[in-house]
């Protein structure tokens, strides 16, 4: 099994011009060439692998789906694309942002680059 994780999937913003992300359009290519050359971990499969670490044997190419950090992309873009195809994937979504109420350090980071780019000074 080998997982592939995924943060920003989304359309260009002309207010991000130096922002790095996938666009939904190569998530697509990739979820079409992941299928064809390996097939996907289903929701069925994950579930046995939960009760048998055995059945790890059943998914030897298969290819997990993981989603960082609860974006919006991933609700707006990945999931409807995700049902769509009747895939599976897991959701990490952080929690200490609702209690601090501002935006990991991290993604702040990815805005400010993103809008002002992030050449070597």
């Amino acid at each position: 099994m080998k997982a592939i994780m995924y943060h920003y999937v989304r359309n260009s913003n002309k207010k991000l011009p130096f922002f790095r992300y996938l666009s939904i359009d190569n998530f697509r290519k990739q979820l079409d060439y992941f299928e064809e050359k390996f097939g996907f971990v289903r929701y069925d499969d994950f579930l046995k692998l939960c009760f048998d670490r055995n059945y790890i044997n059943n998914l030897k190419n298969r290819i997990l789906l993981t989603f960082d950090d609860g974006f919006k992309d991933h609700y707006e873009f990945v999931l409807p694309e995700l049902v769509k195809r009747n895939l599976f994937g897991l959701f990490f979504i952080p929690t200490g942002i609702y209690g601090r109420k501002k935006a990991l350090d991290v993604h702040r980071i990815h805005y400010l680059t993103g809008s002002y780019g992030g050449g070597i000074c």
